[in-house]
């Protein structure tokens, strides 16, 4: 079966709804002016989300595995210890340090964390 760029195939060929331009964007004002709308929208997602979740086999605990970090989170670690961090930002400093000294592996959390600082420093 050949693909063609810019196609995606679909496992079923039902038809499948998307709002148009107009639909988007009542959307997306009225999120940004009715408060109540948003905060259920919201909660009715984290709720869909919640039961997903509870009959779902995955572990999340375990996703995304664990990797030694690099030299230069390491370094951004350091820096980002002595710039009075959040409580999370602390524990994910001190663990990235420990694991690039040690060359232990660290939950990837905690470098997503220091990547994170990373990003947002330049």
């Amino acid at each position: 079966m050949a693909r063609y760029k810019g196609y995606k195939i679909q496992k079923d060929m039902r038809y499948k709804w998307k709002p148009s331009k107009t639909q988007k964007r009542e959307f997306a004002e009225r999120m940004a002016t009715d408060t109540a709308y948003s905060e259920a929208y919201h909660q009715r997602k984290e709720q869909r989300a919640e039961k997903r979740r509870s009959t779902s086999k995955f572990d999340y605990q375990t996703a995304g595995g664990e990797y030694i970090p690099t030299e230069s989170q390491n370094k951004a670690a350091f820096e980002l210890l002595n710039l009075n961090p959040t409580p999370e930002q602390k524990e994910a400093c001190n663990m990235v340090l420990y694991g690039y000294s040690c060359k232990e592996k660290v939950h990837h959390d905690f470098i997503h964390l220091i990547n994170e600082y990373i990003r947002n420093k330049k």
